[in-house]
């Protein structure tokens, strides 16, 4: 089974292909028996390694753990995303929602989704990013402005706030048009190589 899905996410054929890397963060607060900061890292839907509060580096697949060895320095990156940048940034958003909902205490939930979309025929990326509170939509990346569009009421000062953090935006279309489909096209060419080198791919 895990060889037919590295095949599907590999293999190339004549038509084009739209491959996509996906990042899925969760931060929760006052909620027991969970790691309070979670994230994980998806190409093609298919779970290729996680991070958490307690400093866990997860690699999942033997492709990615193959290509984290050949690459030393992306699992770094990763982590060092995993440990301080992304837990600081998010924990502080998730203060920021507290005072948006006039929630001083209880069990909340922040979930983050971004990343994105590239045909390999064409070479056109799409980015992608969506805030979630509490099991609802609150907000979504229109990624041809990259502004946010609130998606309830209360995402309306979120949406201002975010927006005018000038070099926030900055950085996340840098991540979102460079970086991220920089690491995507880097894992489909090393899947492909990895299972000709295999003898998977004939």
């Amino acid at each position: 089974m895990t060889t037919l899905l590295l095949l599907l996410l590999f293999c190339h054929v004549s038509s084009p292909v739209l491959y996509s890397l996906t990042f899925f963060t969760t931060l929760s607060t006052g909620i027991p028996n969970i790691p309070e900061f979670l994230v994980t890292l998806e190409i093609d839907e298919l779970l290729l390694g996680s991070c958490d509060s307690n400093k866990k580096v997860e690699v999942k697949q033997d492709i990615a753990k193959s290509y984290c060895r050949e690459n030393p320095e992306q699992l770094e990156w990763y982590r060092q995303m995993c440990v301080h940048f992304l837990p600081t940034s998010i924990k502080a958003y998730t203060k920021i929602l507290s005072r948006f909902f006039n929630q001083t205490e209880g069990d909340h939930v922040v979930q983050v989704v971004g990343g994105c979309e590239w045909d390999d025929e064409t070479e056109e990326v799409k980015a992608f990013a969506q805030i979630g509170y509490d099991g609802e939509d609150f907000m979504k990346l229109d990624p041809n402005k990259f502004t946010w569009i609130a998606l309830r009421p209360e995402a309306f000062p979120a949406e201002l706030l975010l927006d005018a953090n000038k070099e926030l935006g900055i950085q996340m279309k840098i991540v979102l048009t460079q970086i991220f489909p920089e690491q995507l096209k880097k894992y489909v060419k090393y899947g492909r190589s990895f299972l000709l080198r295999k003898g998977r791919i004939t």
